[in-house]
């Protein structure tokens, strides 16, 4: 049962950095809960995430609404057919608006190949992943958890959460009891400093990859497309259009944002937007040495922070490192289960580099918005070499 806070852990990093392949391993594990894409969705792609850590005390209805939604900006995706590969939802029909055949990026195809239901309209956050990720009836676990938290007295945000993951692995099948919850979201560097405050007994598991091609990666990502594009907005505008209608400083916005604004929005302006590399390299640096300058505060019992290319060249070593940090209690070890380190070793690919690739001056342009959040990393014992073999297995 996870009623312990020093029972949580928190695998962080920029987000296209690897992390999902965490997720993936640790839900092998027979006593870990894991919970995916949580942040992601419920702060509606990083541009809520103030509403997602409130002051004081909020009842249970407030709670879910947190949790719940549903969110514009993630509905927005799906209703124009952009469907990340992270949302993996079975949905039962197509969405209002959405064109027919396959979303792009969705893993399953047409949305008439599941037997799930919608709810008016739009998905809420938790349906996205998290529920889906741990049940196979996420609907029915969904209307569970909905009535669960409604019923809850008004409490701190933190003893909320904590409710949360003791309420989803004694109530979802499991065969066995959990001991730890490893929540696990792309782009949670971000929110560092609020899980730091709100879970002060947890675990961070810091999950670091080459800046050039987490970059890369970025600006072909629908999920981190539409969150870029959103701070654009809230940058010229001065507010975020998605949740107040006033467009006073629309006329300082470039035409290729005006298509982007959620009254003109459309899957063409999307896709045609021109995110660079460069100006994701940026944000990647930034991120890195907020998210780097906030984690060197833990003790070493409470964080572990792993390059993601040394996953690649040595999966076991590096697997066998993660299970200790995330699974092991240094009061009462218990070791490493064999039978899951083999079966999470096994889901280690080969990777690729993409960065090396680009064009001369457009490298150049991605090596320097790189190298704050390099230089970073470097004065904690973190360093990337340009040889081939390193670079060929970073992930594109």
């Amino acid at each position: 049962m996870i009623d312990d806070p020093r029972q949580l852990r928190f695998i962080v990093g920029t987000g296209r950095c690897g992390s999902t392949l965490l997720s993936e391993m640790v839900r092998l594990h027979p006593e870990a809960l894991s919970v995916s894409e949580l942040f992601s969705f419920i702060t509606d792609l990083g541009n809520l995430i103030p509403r997602c850590f409130p002051p004081g005390e909020i009842d249970g209805s407030e709670f879910l609404r947190v949790i719940a939604g549903p969110h514009p900006r993630q509905n927005q995706l799906l209703r124009h057919g952009l469907c990340m590969d992270e949302v993996i939802y079975p949905f039962s029909g197509p969405l209002a608006g959405s064109p027919s055949g396959p979303l792009a990026g969705s893993p399953s195809g047409p949305l008439a190949a599941g037997r799930h239901r919608m709810r008016d309209g739009d998905l809420p956050a938790l349906l996205m992943a998290t529920l889906p990720h741990l049940s196979d009836d996420p609907d029915t676990a969904f209307d569970a958890l909905t009535e669960a938290m409604l019923a809850r007295p008004k409490a701190p945000i933190a003893e909320h959460y904590r409710a949360l993951f003791t309420w989803l692995p004694t109530k979802l099948p499991r065969e066995q009891p959990a001991r730890v919850a490893v929540e696990r979201s792309g782009g949670t560097l971000r929110i560092v400093a609020r899980l730091l405050e709100t879970f002060p007994e947890a675990r961070f598991l810091h999950l670091v990859r080459d800046g050039r091609n987490t970059a890369i990666s970025m600006s072909r990502h629908i999920g981190f497309r539409m969150a870029l594009i959103g701070f654009q907005l809230l940058e010229f505008l001065g507010l975020d259009p998605y949740e107040d209608d006033s467009r006073d400083e629309v006329d300082d916005l470039p035409d290729e944002l005006v298509h982007l604004l959620p009254e003109n929005f459309s899957a063409e302006a999307f896709r045609s937007y021109d995110l660079s590399p460069a100006l994701c390299g940026h944000y990647w640096s930034g991120e890195v040495q907020r998210g780097v300058e906030l984690l060197s505060a833990l003790p070493a019992d409470r964080l572990l922070t792993m390059r993601y290319e040394d996953i690649l060249l040595s999966p076991r070593d590096s697997i066998a490192r993660i299970g200790t940090f995330l699974f092991d209690d240094a009061a009462a070890p218990v070791g490493i289960d064999p039978h899951w380190l083999t079966r999470a070793t096994a889901l280690v690919g080969r990777g690729r580099s993409a960065w090396q690739s680009l064009p001369p001056a457009e490298r150049r342009e991605l090596e320097d918005a790189c190298a704050p959040g390099f230089a970073a990393l470097a004065a904690h014992g973190l360093h990337w070499s340009d040889d081939h073999e390193k670079n060929r297995l970073a992930m594109g």
